[in-house]
């Protein structure tokens, strides 16, 4: 019974991805009404951004899940 992994990233990628947003509606603050294409890179890049890390912990789970 290895189900502690589920409940560490179900309890663990929910404040990380708050503390993401978080931050990049800091960082947008700086960022937007510069240009429209600034915006447009900036919003595309920051809500993509997080999917590699997320994808990673899910591979994590589920490589040990598959033993």
């Amino acid at each position: 019974m290895k189900r502690w992994r589920h409940l560490a990233v179900a309890v663990g990628i929910m404040p990380a991805l708050a503390l993401y947003v978080g931050a990049m509606v800091w960082l947008s603050s700086f960022i937007i009404e510069v240009h429209f294409l600034i915006d447009l890179v900036f919003f595309v890049v920051a809500g993509l951004a997080w999917i590699p890390a997320a994808s990673a912990v899910v591979r994590w789970l589920a490589e040990h899940e598959a033993n």
